[in-house]
């Protein structure tokens, strides 16, 4: 197996280390995906979410943008594919995590596809058609309204509340000793490790490569 970057909860978080040797590491320690969840995915809500949330000039779109990457690698580490494996189920297996802990609930793909399609690849949410008229949207820093939109202070909460469940299946599954989820929590951290070469971005360079960039 080839080298990625892994990651440990004491000494040097991010190491380079052989991926077959650390799935040995990650195995004998599953404390390592409950300090993962803690450190690099709960303290990171709480603390990205405690600026945009903050002040009176809050941010606006920047929570969605910041959240829904959130919640699409959450649902990488429940699942646990793998490559292209995880980039052509990506939007399913999300939304039915979506689904499993309650986010956006119920109507999670579509939020899935209005909000995080429209303000990852777009400026701003899609819109959407509701018989012969357009539906609006909204996204709130302070309350959630009586209409199709998002309250970034009540996803926070339960993005939240999602990973303290993920967490807590983890341990009693680890007590168990069911590794099941385990193993996919891993096979998804060291996709994420994966260090890229030079073969990967091939297909980039030939952009770069170009004579005529307008084309």
């Amino acid at each position: 197996m080839s080298k990625i970057v892994g990651y440990f909860s004491t000494g040097q978080t991010w190491r380079v280390i052989d991926e077959k040797e650390y799935r040995k590491v990650f195995l004998l320690n599953p404390n390592l995906a409950i300090s993962y969840l803690k450190h690099e995915i709960m303290e990171s809500v709480e603390r990205e979410m405690g600026v945009i949330l903050s002040g009176t000039k809050a941010g606006f779109y920047a929570g969605l943008r910041f959240l829904f990457p959130e919640v699409v690698h959450l649902a990488h580490l429940y699942y646990g594919y793998k490559g292209n494996d995880w980039k052509f189920k990506e939007s399913k297996f999300t939304a039915r995590f979506m689904r499993k802990f309650k986010i956006l609930y119920p109507q999670c793909g579509l939020y899935f596809e209005v909000f995080r399609h429209g303000l990852i690849h777009g400026h701003h949410p899609k819109w959407l058609r509701k018989g012969k008229s357009v539906n609006e949207w909204y996204v709130s820093n302070t309350e959630k309204l009586d209409m199709f939109g998002v309250s970034l202070p009540e996803l926070t909460k339960t993005i939240k509340t999602a990973i303290l469940e993920f967490i807590d299946e983890l341990e009693n599954k680890n007590a168990n000793k069911n590794r099941y989820r385990l193993r996919k929590f891993l096979d998804a951290l060291s996709d994420c490790g994966k260090i890229l070469k030079k073969k990967d971005l091939k297909g980039y360079a030939k952009y770069d490569k170009r004579r005529n960039p307008e084309v």
